[in-house]
Parts: structure tokens; sequence; C-alpha cells
């Protein structure tokens, strides 16, 4: 049978590799250092400058109930995955559970998607630290005005240096960038709550009417986007402290908290506005709606904070990026699916250092490739490919919960119900419009240019069936490493 067996992982002991060494990812993080780990993927504050205002102008008033939306969604999304997790100590993540749930030709197919689009946002994100960086740099703190792509290399090779390390010295950078960047938010948050708009404190954004009076899809979609890298929890399953208790409660921690963050300050942002202003104000000039109300509500120092603090914002999530796909790297070298170089682990730091130094050089390639196009709209389409792949994974790997349990029935009997059959449903039928939407909006989510957004589907679905592909090889020329996929046959 094509799944794994079903075996309860209590302690966080972690099986030996492929190759038979039982030497494996090392870390010591807690609940808080995880979630914050991969929250800062999301890259909270370059969200709430970017994103938010982009969901006002789809969602109208109602914006806060688009993020409402998101976070039901997610939480649902979570319970199934959670539950699995208990099951498969693996720290592949996608790749494991969509292996474990839909086979190993699916899985290796999802690993290689989840690569390109980890790789896609990093690189994306890359780019828009260039822009910022070098915004702040000439502008904001009057120094020298080199060239944005330069920026962008720095920040590949410190994220390199970083990544080679161990991953407690990661997270605690992240840890940090995290928390500086949120509270100035939540400062703007006290401030106009404090003021009020010119409208005062209403509430009128989170009745049905104002958020119906927009394109209620596309807004949930952005703000199911702004997401995107909680679920990269169970990637770090080796590297944390008793990972049984500590993924679920880092996953569940990371969605309501950002879940509440995007809600609170969608709505304080229409607020400072008014709710019947703030529409028509993003629609005309949504990259300085949030800075200019950070200005008007706390005042000059706030918005050259906000400014520095997005290039930080930007650090952190190819950071976490960085470390993300690395891990893919490794998961798939130790299956022998990629070489098998990439699944060694350095002998002092316990970090998958040859996978995360292959990945430094492709973002490095990246940077260069793209030094001479125009970066706002390069980072635009980069980011918005990149999140269509991972919305995908996920609804997978809801799909693969539910057959997981269904398949396990008779072998995993301390489940409920809700965890392993309605949740994952419901969180199916979300997903699946959030890709319904995602797919037919694609021009839209990439930048407005049909033929980039053509173009980027072909290589989406492209490496999807070049997964399938090379698992069909090693199935029929190499069962051995046909056999490791999603490490199913360690367990």
């Amino acid at each position: 049978m094509d799944h794994t067996s079903a075996i309860d992982y209590t302690d966080g002991a972690v099986p030996p590799d492929a190759t038979g060494d039982t030497a494996h990812l090392q870390g010591r993080m807690g609940v808080a250092e995880l979630a914050l780990t991969v929250l800062a993927f999301a890259a909270p504050l370059a969200s709430v400058v970017g994103v938010l205002p982009l969901v006002i102008i789809f969602g109208g008033a109602g914006a806060p109930l688009a993020f409402v939306a998101a976070t039901v969604v997610l939480l649902l999304f979570s319970v199934g995955y959670t539950t699995m997790s208990r099951y498969l100590p693996n720290p592949g993540a996608f790749y494991a559970y969509i292996s474990a749930g839909l086979g190993k030709t699916v899985g290796l197919a999802s690993s290689f998607l989840a690569m390109l689009g980890y790789m896609m946002v990093g690189l994306g994100i890359t780019l828009f630290f260039g822009i910022v960086a070098h915004d702040t740099v000439a502008t904001t703190l009057h120094g020298p005005d080199l060239p944005w792509w330069s920026y962008c290399i720095l920040l590949v090779l410190i994220v390199g240096a970083l990544g080679y390390l161990r991953i407690d010295l990661s997270a605690k950078v992240l840890s940090v960038v995290m928390i500086v960047e949120i509270v100035i938010v939540l400062v703007f948050d006290a401030a106009v709550g404090v003021k009020g708009g010119p409208e005062g404190l209403s509430l009128e954004p989170f009745t049905w009417s104002a958020f119906s009076q927009g394109q209620v899809g596309v807004a949930v979609l952005f703000a199911v986007i702004t997401f995107l890298g909680f679920e990269a929890t169970a990637i770090f399953r080796e590297e944390t402290k008793n990972p049984r208790r500590t993924v679920p409660r880092a996953t569940y921690l990371g969605v309501v908290c950002i879940g509440a963050f995007y809600i609170l300050t969608t709505w304080l942002l229409i607020v400072a506005y008014g709710p019947s202003q703030a529409p028509e104000i993003a629609n005309a000039n949504a990259p300085a709606m949030f800075t200019d109300a950070m200005q008007a509500f706390v005042g000059t120092w706030g918005r050259d904070t906000i400014n520095i603090l997005v290039v930080t914002s930007a650090f952190a999530a190819v950071l976490s990026c960085q470390n993300i796909v690395a891990r893919y790297g490794h998961s798939l070298g130790v299956d022998r699916a990629l070489p098998s170089a990439l699944g060694k682990v350095h002998p002092r730091h316990g970090s998958p250092h040859v996978s995360s130094l292959v990945f430094t050089a492709i973002f490095l390639v990246g940077v260069l490739v793209f030094s001479r196009s125009d970066p706002a709209k390069t980072y635009a389409w980069l980011a918005g490919a990149g999140g269509f792949p991972l919305l995908l994974l996920m609804f997978l790997t809801s799909v693969a919960v539910l057959v997981f349990f269904h398949r396990s029935r008779t072998e995993i009997t301390d489940t409920t119900s809700w965890h392993t059959r309605v949740a994952p449903v419901l969180a199916i039928i979300g997903l699946g419009a959030a890709l319904y939407l995602s797919f037919t909006n694609f021009t839209l989510v990439t930048g407005g240019d049909e033929g980039i957004a053509i173009a980027l589907q072909v290589v989406t679905w492209g490496v999807f069936v070049a997964g399938i592909v090379l698992a069909l090889f090693f199935r029929a020329k190499r069962p051995e490493t046909y056999a490791r996929i999603g490490r199913q046959s360690l367990i």
C-alpha cells in the first residue's frame, strides 16, 4: 500500500535517513520561535504596506471580513494538517503528507512545486528588498546612490551565511525582526484607536453589507496569500523541542496571531480614512496609503521607521524562505530524489548546509538574470506567481489528509471525525475556492500582463508534470529510490 504506516512518535524521535545515517537536522526552537520563523515569510509589515490596500480596493470598506474568512479557512486547514503531523514524523511537510495520502508520484511532483513556489516568492521579495533598500539608503538616510541590485546581492550573501549556520541563530534574528515590525504597526493601531478617524471608530467594516459591495472573491484571495508560509512549521520538525506539541501549537498560534493582526490593522486603516473614503484613497494611491496614515496619526518618525522596517521585513521574509526551500532540498537529497549531497547535515551546526549553499547560488543567479529588468514589475509577477503553486499544494495536502485517514481508519483510533474528515472537507472547499479564484484571476495576481501570466502557468504545470515523469522513471528504473520518496519506507 502506497502510504505510511500509522505510528505516533510521541517523544519526537526521528527515524534514520534513507542512507541509514542517523544524523539529522538539529535545533531547539520552541513554539514562539517556530511561529515567528515561519511567519516571517509572510512579511507582515510589507503585507500591511503593500497588500492591505489591495484588499481594501477589492473588498471595499468591508475588507476586514476578507481576513476573517481567510483565517477561518486556514484554521480548518491546520486541523487536519497538524493531526497528520502526529503520524508522520518526517520533516518534508507538503512533500511527506501528499506522498502519504495521494501516492509517491504526486508527492514528488508536489515537492518540486513547493520549491518552485518558495523560490519564486523568495526571489521576488529579494528584488523588492533591493528597491526599498535603495530608496531608504538614498532618500531616508541620505546615503550613497548604489544600484538596487547590489543590495539584492548583499542580502543573498547574508541570508546564505545565516542559512549555513544552526537554525537557532536564524530563529533569533527572525524573532527580533518580527517583533519589532509588529510593534510599530500596533503603535499605529493604538494611535488610531485612541484618536479615531473622521467618522469615528466605525464598526461598518465588519458588516456584510459593506463587504458584499466589493469583489469578495478577489479580496479573499489576496487575504489568503498574505498568510502563505505558516504551513512550513512541519518542515522544521527535527529542529524543534518536542515536535509533537511544538508543531501544532506553532501552526495554530501563527494563523490566529497573524489573522488577528491583519483584521485589526485593516479595520483601523479604514477607520483612519473613514469607511466612506478609504476604498477610493486605496485605489488612488495604494503604495502610500499606510505610510501616509502613519504620518498623520503617529508622526514623521513613525513614517520613517516604517520605511526602514519594510527593509528588515523583506530581509526576514527572504531568510525564512531560504530556510524553508533549503529543507525541501535536504529532504529530497536524503531520499535520493535529487543528488544525495543535498541531504548532508553539517556536523557542528546541524544545518542542511549543502542544500542551503545550492539555493543561495540559485538566488544569486536569479538576481543577476533580472538585474536589467524593471524590479517593481518583476517582483510583482514573481511574488504573485509563487503563491499559486503554494495554494495548490495546500489544497492537495487537505485532500491527502482526508485520504490518509480514510485508509488508516482501522489503525488510527485516537482521533475524531472533526480532525480527520469534517475539517479537511471544509478546508478543501475553502482552499478550492481560493485556488479557483487564483487561477481565474492569475493575470491580475501576477501584475496584469497576459503573456507573462500564460508563461508562468506553463512553467508551473510543466514543473509538476516533470515531477510526475521523474517519479515514474524512478518507479520503473530505480525502485529503491521510488520506495524512499517522502521517507515513507523508513517508518
